[in-house]
C-alpha cells in the first residue's frame, strides 16, 4: 500500500483557524490516494467553525487518520465532521467501506500518542457492516464558535 500524509506548512503555533478550510486542505492533498482506493472525501465540517488550536499538530493527526482510513477502504464514502462541546471539538472520521479493522486499531496507537501531545484523544469504533469512526477530541482553546 502506498502511503500519503498531508500538513499545513504552518509554524507550531496556537492559531484561529478555520476547521472546515482545514479539512478541506487535506482533503485536497489526500484526493489522490483516495482516487486510488475508489473512495470520496466528504468535508461536513460546518463551514463557520472555527478554533484556535494547535494547527500542525491537529493538521498531522487529522491527515494521518484520513490517510489510515484511506488506506483501508475501498469503495467508500470518508465523511469528516465536527461538533464542539464546550471548549472540546470532536472530529469524527466516518467510512463505510473499511476492509480490515484489525489494521486501523494498530494503526491508531502511533497517532494516538500524537494526539496526547496536544492534550488529545483518538478513539476507534467499528461494526461488522463495515461501518468505522475515529473520533479525534481535543482542546479549543478559545471558543470562536
Amino acid at each position: 500500500m502506498k502511503t500519503q500524509s498531508a500538513t499545513l506548512e504552518v509554524e507550531t503555533l496556537i492559531v484561529p483557524i478555520s476547521l472546515h478550510n482545514l479539512v478541506d486542505h487535506l482533503s485536497k492533498s489526500l484526493q489522490p490516494a483516495a482516487r486510488r482506493s475508489k473512495s470520496l472525501i466528504l468535508n461536513n465540517v460546518p463551514e463557520d467553525m472555527c478554533s484556535e488550536i494547535h494547527v500542525g499538530m491537529v493538521a498531522s493527526v487529522l491527515s494521518g487518520l484520513m490517510n489510515i482510513v484511506i488506506l483501508h477502504t475501498e469503495n467508500s464514502q470518508i465523511r469528516i465532521s465536527a461538533k464542539t462541546f464546550g471548549n472540546v471539538v470532536v472530529v469524527h472520521v466516518k467510512d463505510d467501506g473499511c476492509l480490515n479493522y484489525d489494521s486501523i486499531s494498530h494503526k491508531l496507537a502511533e497517532i494516538q500518542s500524537q494526539a496526547e501531545k496536544i492534550g488529545g484523544f483518538v478513539g476507534f469504533t467499528s461494526y461488522r457492516n463495515k461501518l468505522t469512526t475515529i473520533a479525534f477530541s481535543f482542546m479549543n482553546t478559545k471558543e470562536w464558535i
